[in-house]
């Protein structure tokens, strides 16, 4: 199919995962999808939350989606969570011919119209651009990925010994830094997840994909092939959870990640950010991690001030269009 040049009219239908009429053949086709736009423009499409949600793999309650097929193929797909924010993705083939503004057309007959709808267009590449840019949608939400190189062997020295003196810091305080198999033990399980629910969403109370999770949400998310309870790091004093840093990092991935890391309101301005993002970050290359990555709002300034100081620098950028999308 060359669609390039010709408007398609694609027939759209909504995708519950899950359906034993459709699942599996409409997974399977839009996984493709998605596999094809990442391959073409060197980044995903989706991001974890929303591809957990269209596999039916958890995490994925109050999503919509929506697919647009021709003659039986998925040539897009748009999802929306709870938040009204939306991605989109269209297979390189079907480009340039109305695929993108037909999904949100129809989908938006399915939504609460006093409710305005926003997109994610990571990378911020130039099409999602000129997309926005006709439809006067404007910026709403930046998102950094941040990298530092630990091939550098005084730039690695230099983080495990800042790890190690924020761990003599915190240690003098009296508090404890346990890793959740640890956590689990000391303190049982149940207590340990309520611990970490309640850091989480006082940290994330704004935010809205890691905000308001339960322990179905938090199930969910560490129902991944990754998930390595080692790299899950609290911080306690006593019984009580006053932050956690939990780490990222895939089989065979040179990089690990600062997946999430945040505070309970009660440790705030204790000085304790610093410590808890180099826990996890010398966990990472204890493990042999060659690269550490991690994600920033874009408005948060004294957050990227500090991550450069550790040698962290910008490599990706992915932003929130709202508008008449």
């Amino acid at each position: 199919m060359n669609a390039e040049n010709k408007t398609l009219n694609p027939v759209h239908r909504e995708y519950f995962p899950g359906d034993p009429d459709r699942s599996d053949e409409v997974s399977e086709q839009v996984t493709r999808l998605l596999a094809a736009a990442e391959e073409a423009d060197g980044v995903s499409p989706y991001s974890e939350a929303f591809l957990r949600s269209v596999s039916g793999a958890g995490g994925g309650d109050g999503y919509r989606h929506l697919t647009a097929e021709v003659d039986g193929r998925v040539v897009g797909v748009v999802s929306v969570n709870p938040s009204y924010v939306a991605e989109l993705a269209v297979h390189p083939d079907a480009r340039r011919s109305g695929v993108a503004t037909g999904m949100l057309r129809e989908i938006g007959r399915h939504l609460d119209v006093e409710r305005q709808l926003s997109v994610w267009s990571h990378g911020d590449l130039g099409s999602a651009k000129g997309f926005a840019d006709g439809r006067r949608a404007r910026i709403v939400r930046e998102l950094l990925k941040m990298s530092v190189d630990c091939t550098d062997a005084a730039r690695r020295d230099d983080l495990l010994a800042r790890r190690d003196r924020a761990t003599a810091t915190v240690d003098g305080e009296g508090l404890t830094v346990l890793d959740y198999p640890a956590a689990c033990e000391a303190f049982g399980a149940d207590h340990v997840d309520d611990e970490w629910l309640r850091v989480n969403n006082e940290a994330f109370a704004w935010h809205p994909e890691q905000g308001g999770w339960d322990s179905g949400t938090l199930q969910g998310a560490r129902d991944t092939d990754w998930f390595d309870p080692s790299g899950v790091i609290f911080l306690f004093d006593d019984r009580e959870c006053l932050g956690f840093h939990w780490t990222k990092r895939p089989e065979g991935d040179p990089h690990g990640e600062v997946y999430v890391v945040c505070l309970a309101d009660a440790a705030r301005g204790r000085g304790l950010g610093g410590p808890m993002t180099l826990f996890g970050i010398g966990y990472l290359l204890d493990g042999g991690a060659e690269a550490v990555d991690l994600y920033v709002e874009g408005d948060n300034t004294p957050a990227v001030a500090t991550y450069r100081r550790l040698g962290f620098e910008v490599v990706h950028r992915d932003v929130v269009y709202r508008g008449m999308i």
